[in-house]
């Protein structure tokens, strides 16, 4: 069967070879485009789930009532997970780590050779709850010595060649202002690709508890812990036995403890008022529907072609018909050939991947690599399959029921039916392509949007980088000499960087004397000059000024913590309470972004600290960044001898929040394209078909004398009506599509008719040129051509 439709297959080539080569590359090209989002949707799912006890592993979150909202937060205390297991059997092993927010980088130095490298904090059982492979070490015991350090594998062999020689050497870590000496008791496998988590080494988070004792407050904190339930114990349960275990030891906090699958966490992290409402998963699944599509139109344009060549194939049906073969065995027939083409289709599709891997890694921020695993392989068979059976199927039944007494007289008319099909179909690939067109349109004006709205300070040439060493024993002196550097504009430092990952709020502010009213709020400590170097704008007072002593310990708020504490009048010179401790405010800054625009400007307050400061912030002229750099390396050097300089741009931090957005407009711009060219591929075919269809009727009508622009008149008119019928069903689901993915942000553009405008316009007048190229041709074409009888 199959080298009989793999003859057929070549005889139609030799037949028609446009059609065949349209099929060809509309099949390829979808399957590519498919099979390309499928390695990015397998890469998604990953994320996490090759843990060994991934079915058992869980992270415990805390929701925390403040104003009658639910605050959904990692964070919590440091000794929670120990505790859990400690009082709670269905618990076989915990861990806990510090977040990885606060150590941006650390210096790991060995004799004379110094690296950066990235570290974490992490309770003893770390190595027991997460499935990173050791190659070096007892994963009961590496983490047991507050003296001990567990180094990754590319870290150890930078350090010492090999990891075998690194075991049992002592190293230095330096991260802010404290240093320390390190044993080196393990060394594990570098972390997967589809981990979120990527440390270079880890520390045990006893060390941590020796700096700061306040970790083992029970009641509240920033770590992030893990449990591992033994096998059987149901979550549900242990969540309703563990949500009041703070709230019932403090009576004061309302804070309520769940369970999080691990492995959910990276695509279920959304959380709307203490329930899960999404996240990442959102975008999987559009991407999925967006491959089905693009598939559905590769199928489609198969499925129209081979109907419409219907007439060409009419006396091969009845001769086969009249010889008794029954109409399954033609069904098969008509299948096979499709299938065949499928996977020939299938093998393009892989050498495509290949050479559009590379780029694609790129665009997608991933590392997919093309491994024809026996899984894989099944997929993309399995994928292939379903779509030559698709593509396939209404051609092999629609061609096997010629009656062949009409055949064989070639008596054939399509039927009103099979032309409403036909048309409806090209509709529908056309509905797609606009939505596709102008959903990217509305995407990358939301882009670029958030790229240039005044975010109420300016990030860009922004420079920061940790204080470690002497720079963080010695802030203000290192602080005062990059002020003196050639192209520094201004410097002053901050706790962390102000563009922040999430909106939830680590402080509580209180006015002095109201009890009564107790607000969340984000809080920052910042030294002198920080409003000044972010460029931020003074609503009400003033900025912190060395000039006024009081102004230590003082504070300023935003314009929406003034405003959710319904205060009238200014504020500045008011005594108020931060987390229990007295101060006043020094002024009110204008609103400005802290988070995404996905939310709304919550409450925020500065307050001064220049000791808790660990991020010195630096501006610079835009003229001559790179000179400045150098000169602000050696200043580093100069205080740091040895110590490996590392810097980020803020820019850079902001366009981090809206990878996700970036990624879809990357990608959309090129599924769109892919989406407009297979539907002209079909509707290319479908005009070259009706042109031989119409040969005698064009034949006639130019010997009538018939002008060139009625022929292409003639011939234009049904399929501008096809993409007109398209352009109107499209508009109003982009509206919605559109309108529904612009609600996920508080700060917007407006759903400007321009958009719709624009993608009706470029799918009509891409399809007037896919058509033209075929009318226009075929009214060129001497008449008595058309009039000779080729049957």
């Amino acid at each position: 069967m199959i080298k009989h439709a793999l003859l057929l297959i070549y005889r139609g080539l030799k037949k028609s070879k446009t059609v065949f080569l349209i099929n060809l590359v509309g099949l390829s090209t979808g399957l590519a485009a498919a099979l390309l989002i499928l390695l990015w949707v397998n890469d998604e799912r990953s994320v996490n789930r090759f843990h060994e006890h991934d079915a058992n592993l869980y992270q415990v979150m805390v929701n925390r009532v403040q104003e009658n909202h639910v605050n959904t937060e990692e964070g919590a205390s440091g000794v929670l997970g120990e505790t859990l297991k400690r009082e709670f059997p269905e618990v076989e092993a915990a861990a806990t780590i510090s977040p990885e927010s606060w150590f941006q980088k650390f210096n790991i130095s060995y004799k004379e050779n110094t690296i950066g490298a990235k570290g974490n904090f992490a309770s003893r059982d770390f190595f027991s709850v997460f499935s990173f492979r050791l190659l070096s070490g007892n994963k009961d015991q590496v983490l047991r010595d507050k003296t001990g350090i567990v180094l990754s594998e590319t870290l150890a062999r930078k350090l010492f060649k090999t990891p075998e020689n690194a075991i049992g050497k002592t190293i230095e870590w330096k991260w802010a202002s404290l240093s320390k000496a390190s044993l080196v008791t393990g060394v594990y496998e570098d972390m997967p690709h589809n981990s979120t988590q990527q440390y270079d080494f880890v520390l045990p988070l006893d060390a941590w508890k020796e700096i700061m004792p306040a970790t083992n407050d029970l009641a509240g904190g920033p770590f992030k812990n893990f449990v591992v339930l033994k096998p059987g114990a149901d979550a549900a349960s242990f969540n309703n036995k563990i949500a009041n275990f703070i709230s019932s030891r403090f009576k004061a906090i309302n804070n309520t403890l769940f369970l999080r699958k691990y492995s959910d966490a990276y695509l279920y992290g959304r959380f709307e008022n203490g329930k899960q409402a999404g996240g990442r998963i959102e975008y999987v699944k559009l991407f999925i529907i967006i491959a089905v599509f693009i598939l559905l139109i590769a199928c489609i344009n198969f499925m129209n072609l081979s109907t419409a060549r219907a007439s060409k194939r009419m006396k091969e049906v009845g001769v086969k018909k009249a010889l008794g073969i029954k109409p399954s065995a033609l069904v098969m027939q008509f299948l096979s050939e499709s299938l065949v083409l499928s996977f020939l289709s299938l093998l393009i599709a892989v050498s495509l991947i290949f050479l559009l891997l590379p780029q694609f890694n790129n665009l997608t921020g991933k590392h997919l690599t093309l491994s024809l695993s026996p899984t894989l392989m099944l997929s993309f068979i399995g994928i292939a399959l379903v779509t030559g059976l698709i593509a396939g199927s209404y051609p092999a039944f629609y061609l096997s029921r010629f009656k062949p007494v009409i055949t064989l007289k070639g008596k054939f008319t399509d039927s009103a039916s099979e032309l409403f099909i036909r048309k409806g179909s090209v509709v529908f690939q056309f509905v797609i392509s606009v939505i596709f067109v102008s959903s990217l349109l509305v995407v990358y004006n939301q882009v670029k949007y958030v790229q240039s709205k005044n975010l109420g300070y300016n990030k860009d040439n922004i420079l920061y980088f940790e204080f470690d060493g002497k720079t963080a024993e010695k802030k203000e002196t290192f602080l005062e000499a990059v002020k003196r550097v050639p192209g520094v504009i201004n410097a002053s430092s901050i706790q962390q960087s102000v563009i922040l990952p999430g909106d939830i709020p680590n402080s509580f502010i209180q006015l002095d004397g109201n009890t009564n009213q107790r607000l969340g709020v984000t809080e920052l400590p910042v030294n002198y000059g920080l409003i000044e170097t972010l460029d931020i704008k003074i609503a009400d007072g003033r900025s912190f000024s060395r000039s006024f002593a009081s102004d230590s310990g003082g504070v300023i708020l935003n314009e929406a913590a003034v405003k959710a504490m319904n205060l009238s009048g200014s504020v500045v010179g008011k005594t108020i309470n931060v987390n229990g401790a007295n101060t006043h405010v020094v002024g009110v800054t204008r609103n400005f972004h802290f988070n995404s625009m996905h939310s709304e400007i919550k409450p925020f307050v500065f307050r001064l600290s220049p000791d808790e400061t660990m991020l010195a912030m630096i501006r610079l002229d835009a003229g001559r960044t790179a000179a400045t750099i150098k000169s602000i390396e050696e200043t580093y050097k100069a205080f740091n001898p040895g110590y490996y300089f590392d810097y980020k741009f803020l820019d850079s931090d902001y366009q981090q929040q809206y990878q996700s957005e970036m990624l879809v407009a990357g990608l959309s711009r090129y599924f769109a394209a892919l989406a407009i060219l297979i539907s002209c591929l079909g509707l290319f075919g479908l005009a070259a078909f009706t042109v031989e269809r119409r040969a005698k009727e064009i034949g006639m009508r130019k010997i009538m004398g018939a002008q060139a622009s009625n022929i292409v008149y003639l011939l234009s008119a049904d399929f501008t009506k096809i993409v007109l019928i398209a352009i109107a069903i499209a508009i109003p689901v982009s509206y919605l599509v559109t309108r529904h993915w612009l609600n996920g942000f508080a700060y917007r553009i407006s759903l400007s008719p321009l958009y719709f405008i624009g993608a009706a316009l470029t799918a009509l007048c891409i399809a007037w040129l896919t058509i033209g190229l075929q009318t226009i041709r075929a009214s060129r074409i001497n008449p008595l051509v058309f009039l000779k009888d080729n049957n």
